[in-house]
């Protein structure tokens, strides 16, 4: 019923989520679905020296309320934003951009 705004929120996560330099959505564009991968480099080269490790996204994200991540994963990540609000999705964009911005990623707001 509602598949075209669920596609919208998809698409606008994935904009955002772009503006983290070094991030990229993997596969066709633009997205007709809400499950996305990503890929996530510069989140890999924090990973490589943070004291959590590849655990620290999972960590950092879970601490500002974001569940469903795979722990340990750095390097590409998969999010679906199927059944969040707009503003639930607007808070995963936000965590995501916090999170680049603590560890010294550029973002393009």
């Amino acid at each position: 019923k509602h598949w075209d705004d669920e596609v919208r929120k998809s698409r606008y996560f994935v904009k955002e989520m772009e503006k983290i330099m070094g991030l990229r959505q993997i596969g066709r564009r633009p997205t007709e679905h809400t499950l996305n991968a990503i890929e996530t480099p510069p989140f890999y080269e924090v990973s490589k020296t943070h004291k959590k490790k590849g655990y620290f996204l999972y960590k950092a994200l879970k601490n500002k309320g974001v569940a469903g991540l795979q722990p340990g994963l750095t390097k590409s990540i998969k999010v679906n934003t199927y059944g969040l609000t707009d503003e639930e999705t607007e808070k995963v964009v936000q965590a995501f951009k916090e999170i680049a911005r603590e560890n010294g990623l550029e973002v393009d707001d």
